[in-house]
């Protein structure tokens, strides 16, 4: 198995960060550039979020259940059910959670964790490394609009 985990610091608090992230119109703005679009089955966990990726034919969709989400922690965890038959990983598994840095800044935790499928490690620890960069870079371009 392996496991990829990235932390950062934001200049959000941790409830703007974690309203991010939790709500439905957060995660459509966090998924740009990885997801051409998202619709949601249900609501709380349990939850499947399915997915179009960028770059590939509309009718290929990835499915991700909400396992877990406590607002009191400000964690979730999420959990591929349907690889669409893209995403090269089985069991794959994601964690993220945000952290009070005092009154005006949060660190955002990610932690994804997967066996790669007919391919090396590398090449597939690399795909979840850039996958959180983006999410990170998605969380910043979020942050900076106005609240």
């Amino acid at each position: 198995m392996i496991t990829v985990e990235k932390a950062t610091r934001v200049a959000a608090t941790a409830d703007r960060l974690w309203h991010l992230l939790s709500s439905r119109e957060g995660q459509c703005r966090l998924e740009r550039g990885i997801v051409a679009s998202i619709e949601f089955e249900g609501d709380g966990v349990g939850m499947v979020r399915h997915m179009r990726l960028e770059g590939h034919p509309p009718e290929i969709i990835v499915r991700e259940r909400l396992d877990h989400c406590d607002p009191v922690a400000r964690e979730m965890r999420l959990s591929i059910v349907d690889t669409g038959d893209i995403v090269p990983f089985a069991c794959h598994s994601g964690h993220a959670r945000v952290i009070p840095a005092g009154p005006a800044a949060s660190i955002l935790y990610l932690r994804t964790s997967f066996v790669p499928v007919d391919m090396e490690d590398e090449a597939a620890r690399a795909i979840a490394e850039r996958n959180h960069d983006m999410l990170i870079a998605n969380v910043r371009a979020a942050l900076a609009e106005p609240a």
